[in-house]
């Protein structure tokens, strides 16, 4: 998900998935089963200009398939203000991380652990409200730069075997160009798709080095603490995505922050905020 703006010659679209009807109001305490759509505000950049690329990037969850029921059960689900969805990781019992995009206006953010199917109240869910968030201070809405923010949970979660919490990478990790990666998220499975799945999707990715998506996407964007990934086919991240874990292994390695306003079928890279870039402010602003 993300937020509009214009930078030079670079556009940015955005659209969150918004909750229709009851869910536009105050905090509740499980989620609308309203149909999501597309709406106005979840932010994805792309460039006008036409960019010979050095490395074949075929890819646009989409394209994923569903996982098994709380197989990822570090996966968070945020509803953001009553109305927009993102994703989000649990990296201790206190804390959940996700995208500044997702969080940098918002009063209040209903957090799900345990969830497969969001849009019903399965007996694995659990669900809190929690107002105290923490934004970077420097994130940058007109390229998205330091697009991470952190949410405290206003108790300490109780791990079992749907609700665990992921590793991540280090400040000493490489870039990991050519490694495989996993994205999970509740995000449209199409362009043309209006409500998001009725379970968790995954997709499965390739880091690729940050040259060839600085030639797609510019240097404003892809800057050291950006991480890009492509697929084979048209596969990659969409709307309601943003905040979500990529992940290699075990570790998450990217916080899901933009895709192309091309469209997710469009096969242009999506980009991540790079963990490692973060851990000394994720450990300076949590418990981690």
């Amino acid at each position: 998900m993300f937020y509009f703006s214009h930078i030079l010659t670079m556009k940015i679209t955005t659209r969150l998935l918004t909750f229709l009807g009851i869910c536009l109001a105050l905090p509740s305490t499980h989620l609308c089963h309203n149909v999501v759509k597309p709406g106005s505000v979840s932010v994805e950049p792309v460039s006008n200009r036409t960019a010979v690329q050095t490395q074949a990037v075929d890819g646009r969850i989409f394209g994923g398939v569903e996982v098994e029921p709380h197989s990822r059960p570090y996966l968070v689900a945020l509803l953001v203000d009553g109305r927009s969805l993102c994703g989000g990781s649990l990296i201790s019992l206190n804390f959940v991380l996700t995208a500044a995009h997702c969080t940098i206006s918002a009063s209040y953010v209903e957090l799900v652990f345990g969830a497969h199917n969001i849009l019903i109240n399965e007996s694995t869910q659990l669900r809190v409200t929690s107002s105290s968030i923490i934004n970077h201070v420097d994130f940058n809405s007109s390229n998205y730069i330091n697009d991470i923010s952190l949410i405290k949970i206003p108790s300490p979660i109780v791990p079992n075997d749907h609700i665990q919490a992921v590793n991540l990478a280090p400040a000493s990790a490489g870039s990991y160009t050519g490694f495989g990666a996993r994205l999970s998220g509740w995000g449209i499975t199409s362009n043309s798709n209006s409500s998001i799945p009725s379970g968790l999707h995954e997709v499965q990715l390739v880091v690729m080095g940050n040259s060839p998506c600085e030639d797609i996407y510019g240097p404003d964007v892809v800057q050291p603490s950006k991480l890009c990934t492509y697929g084979f086919g048209t596969v990659g991240g969409c709307s309601g995505d943003s905040g979500s874990p990529l992940v290699v292994g075990f570790t998450q390695v990217g916080i899901t922050s933009f895709v192309s306003s091309n469209g997710c079928e469009s096969g242009d890279p999506t980009g991540f905020t790079r963990i490692s870039y973060y851990i000394p402010w994720i450990r300076e602003n949590s418990d981690v």
